[in-house]
């Protein structure tokens, strides 16, 4: 009887799974205009527990040619904590510091974010984001820079279609 009953709980957990529904929401867009870097971002998914984060920010162009900086990230995020209306993330990834100033080497390096989002809007597909991540990045002269960045915004994320429509 006893194996009957898990074998039953087995096959409905299966179930469930097969019938779940699909995310409704796909790719997101990062608009960050507070923090020590703001930038834009773009999210692979508000829905699943791993996503790639790629960003641009601290893009400065100058009139004189071979002037400037350019910053940008990508990261690999781990959702730790996963709820309907916030999210706590940890994460790892790249970091290059691209200088085209004469005389100045670009850097690269590493990334680890750790941030919230935040959905306290009656759409479940816009939040507001906010992350503090340690760096560092390295030249070929030798220099290592270090630092925390911050940074706080608005993330929107895209409907999906149903396969139906």
């Amino acid at each position: 009887m006893r194996k009957n009953v898990v074998l039953l709980l087995g096959i409905l957990s299966l179930a469930d799974l097969s019938f779940a529904q699909a995310p409704k929401t796909g790719v997101g867009l990062g608009i960050y205009p507070t923090g020590t870097e703001t930038g834009f971002g773009f999210r692979s998914s508000r829905d699943n527990r791993w996503v790639i984060d790629v960003r641009a920010t601290r893009a400065n162009v100058f009139t004189k040619p071979n002037s400037g900086s350019f910053v940008n990230e990508a990261s690999l995020l781990y959702r730790v904590a996963y709820y309907e209306k916030i999210r706590f993330h940890l994460g790892v990834g790249g970091r290059v510091d691209w200088n085209f100033a004469e005389g100045q080497s670009h850097r690269y390096g590493f990334v680890t974010p750790l941030g919230v989002e935040a959905f306290p809007f009656p759409f479940q597909h816009a939040g507001l984001f906010f992350e503090a991540a340690p760096f560092c990045t390295w030249a070929h002269s030798g220099t290592t820079n270090m630092g925390i960045r911050t940074v706080a915004g608005f993330v929107f994320y895209f409907l999906k279609k149903d396969k139906a429509e």
